[in-house]
């Protein structure tokens, strides 16, 4: 079973990726003949929205071998503004709130250093992963690691590399052995993502598809 953000899915921007470039397609078309699949793909996904849909979805799926889990991104991403400012801002007027945009535009490098806002806490965030463990007690994990940070990401936003370092460390703690921090160690971290800095372009998605088709091959003798 997938259990992933918008970077495990198919995008037509900011460049396009096909499913079948997309790392959980990619990994699917290979060994679908071998395994059956589940997927639950939700983008913008972050540990305090598995933990709701844990309740009105994720409790459905029964019977799951493996767990292949994709998380953490949009929780620790380090922010500019709280997403309770955020929809403040949106019901604004459209002048004033074009003028606000414009402003953190121009200051989001020193308003995401002084302002230390993220989405999940970081004991938050472990405590979601425990309770998401609870829910497939039976099943093995896969987990994919939040991916390095690039230079220019880093450049644009000076705390996400530590950031990503200190929620993969969350990830490590809770799934153990589980917890796939390989997958990413031979590639440039400069040459998986697309022009956002944040999503992944084919050579990311071809970086984790290889790795999750290995392991599962591993584990399924498949």
């Amino acid at each position: 079973m997938f259990v992933t953000d918008s970077l495990g899915s198919p995008r037509v921007h900011p460049e396009k990726i096909t499913d079948e470039e997309s790392w959980v397609y990619s990994v699917m078309d290979r060994i679908g003949s071998d395994c059956k699949f589940r997927i639950f793909i939700k983008p913008g996904l972050d540990t305090n929205q598995l933990k709701v849909d844990a309740d009105s979805y994720l409790s459905a799926y029964k019977e799951i071998d493996v767990v292949i889990l994709q998380v953490g991104i949009v929780d620790c991403y380090p922010r500019a503004i709280k997403k309770t400012e955020l929809s403040v801002i949106l019901r604004l007027p459209k002048l004033l709130s074009g003028l606000i945009h414009k402003f953190v535009r121009r200051n989001y490098r020193t308003l995401v250093e002084y302002r230390n806002i993220r989405y999940v806490a970081v004991q938050e965030f472990e405590e979601n992963l425990v309770a998401f463990k609870q829910l497939f007690s039976n099943s093995k994990f896969l987990v994919v690691p939040i991916a390095p940070a690039s230079s220019p990401w880093k450049e644009k936003n000076p705390k996400v590399g530590l950031s990503i370092d200190l929620y993969n460390s969350k990830l490590k703690k809770v799934f153990g052995s589980d917890f796939e921090e390989a997958c990413y160690l031979n590639c440039d971290e400069n040459e998986i993502y697309q022009s956002d800095n944040h999503h992944l372009n084919s050579n990311g998605h071809n970086t984790v598809s290889e790795y999750v088709l290995n392991r599962l091959r591993t584990i399924f003798t498949v």
